[in-house]
């Protein structure tokens, strides 16, 4: 299932260069997938809602806290590599001025602004 997914994406990924790369400077491949996998795969606060045992914040029918999470955040960093593969052997030298990452909340960052914000007042 996993393998699927990862080729799903690549296929995805390829198409959203091809259709869209004239036009997109900035591409995210995930937005914030620490909260994907965190409440996903290891409370089940959010879809897919798979959790098990004390790290369980929502009841889940099924499951595994302790692996799927794990599992999920490797797939989701192959499917951003295959995602880069794509951009950078087949559109990098049409589109040179484009950036491609990945989009990680950071709590650290998000809090100062709020603070800082919070300080002005």
């Amino acid at each position: 299932m996993f393998l699927m997914s990862r080729e799903d994406f690549a296929f995805y990924a390829d198409l959203c260069f091809k259709t869209f790369g004239d036009r997109v400077k900035y591409w995210v491949t995930f937005n914030e997938p620490n909260f994907l996998v965190s409440l996903g795969y290891r409370s089940g606060l959010y879809p897919p809602c798979r959790c098990s045992g004390q790290l369980a914040m929502a009841k889940c029918s099924e499951g595994d806290s302790e692996k799927e999470p794990f599992v999920a955040a490797h797939n989701v960093i192959l499917s951003h590599a295959a995602a880069v593969d794509i951009y950078r052997t087949k559109y990098q030298v049409m589109w040179m001025k484009t950036f491609l990452k990945i989009q990680l909340f950071d709590q650290f960052q998000f809090f100062n602004k709020i603070c800082t914000l919070w300080m002005k007042q």
